[in-house]
């Protein structure tokens, strides 16, 4: 019985032009004459499917075509140009890249200046506090002390007064 071409394995393969022109180069490469049969041929037995006849016909007589130097020279100009053209706008893109960054940079630095400098006032402070409370504490003892003298000459003068 035949294999039908429509099989499961082959109806839903396709062939993209690089590999049928990789596979059509490896046997330039061989040494062989690129027809359509051949090339049909040696994609059925690498991929196991081989493509459209009129596609794998455009691709050989594409191979044997003769090169024109003068629009190949064009051709590689402008892709060079395109090159440089990219080459320039990735180097814009960078330079406003790193612009951002180190606007960016000077930012986070102001804003770590400022919460350090708050940071250094607030410390500061609380020192002083510390201070004021020992202060304090040593007032509020000395109070007691006076208030204790105190009630001592008012015990005093009462029993002056009461002789």
């Amino acid at each position: 019985m035949r294999a039908n071409r429509y099989s499961a394995q082959g109806m839903n393969r396709k062939l993209t032009d690089v590999q049928i022109a990789a596979t059509a180069e490896t046997l330039r490469q061989e040494g062989r004459r690129v027809g359509w049969r051949v090339l049909q041929a040696a994609l059925t037995k690498q991929y196991g499917a081989a493509g459209r006849t009129d596609r794998l016909r455009a691709i050989c007589r594409a191979s044997h075509e003769p090169v024109d130097e003068h629009s190949l020279t064009t051709e590689l100009r402008r892709q060079a140009e395109e090159g440089e053209q990219r080459c320039l706008e990735a180097q814009q893109q960078r330079d406003q890249a790193l612009s951002r960054a180190q606007r960016s940079e000077q930012r986070e630095t102001a804003h770590q200046d400022r919460w350090a400098a708050e940071i250094h006032a607030l410390r500061e402070a609380v020192e002083q506090l510390r201070g004021e409370r020992a202060r304090r504490q040593s007032l509020e003892d000395q109070v007691v002390r006076l208030q204790r003298e105190l009630q001592g000459l008012y015990g005093r003068l009462a029993r002056f007064e009461g002789q």
